[in-house]
């Protein structure tokens, strides 16, 4: 559909000043794009006669099929692209996983299995961590203008205890590792 063209009143020359969509009447202006005039004008045209707004799906940029709106690629390119990021690596090299097709994540590949998945990306583990700077530069904020760690006493010492804190920790959080991936047998074809 063609965009409503907007200029304003009283302009001789009827200079474009706005795009807005026939549909909605959402407005879109050239002057948000960092462009050249002609360049802006065109995106801005192309905005209001392709209404995010109005639009019920978007076209797959993989494969031209229909995609879910919010998306740029369909699930299946979405797959494959993921599948090509990641490395495939032996499943013994992986212990707590993620659903490569979901957010579930499991304590072992065995798990992952029982559950049904069949490809599952690595985790890896971060444990609980104080950063001596953040804490430093936290305690310092509140205070006045010129305060540095020169003027705390017992710095070196506190540095030293969170690095003691740190390396006991055993607990933390474990983070999807996009980067690798291993196939799994399901649990049917195992046994």
């Amino acid at each position: 559909m063609e965009p409503i063209v907007l200029v304003a009143l009283g302009d001789p020359e009827q200079k474009p000043r706005l795009y807005a969509c026939p549909k909605c009447g959402a407005a879109h202006s050239p002057g948000i794009y960092l462009a050249k005039a002609e360049v802006a004008h065109a995106a801005a045209r192309d905005a209001a006669a392709n209404c995010y707004n109005c639009r019920e799906h978007n076209t797959c940029s993989g494969c031209g099929e229909q995609c879910e709106k919010s998306y740029t690629k369909c699930a299946s390119c979405r797959r494959k692209a993921a599948m090509e990021r990641a490395q495939e690596v032996p499943l013994s090299e992986i212990e707590e996983c993620f659903s490569f097709d979901g957010d579930g994540f499991y304590h072992s590949t065995q798990d992952a299995s029982e559950a049904g998945e069949t490809m599952v990306y690595a985790a890896t583990f971060r444990p609980f961590r104080l950063d001596a700077d953040s804490v430093i530069d936290g305690l310092l904020e509140d205070h006045f203008d010129d305060a540095s760690e020169h003027d705390l006493i017992g710095a070196d010492e506190l540095r030293a205890a969170i690095d003691t804190f740190n390396r006991a920790q055993t607990c933390g959080t474990y983070d999807v590792d996009r980067t690798r991936r291993a196939a799994i047998a399901s649990a049917e074809a195992a046994e």
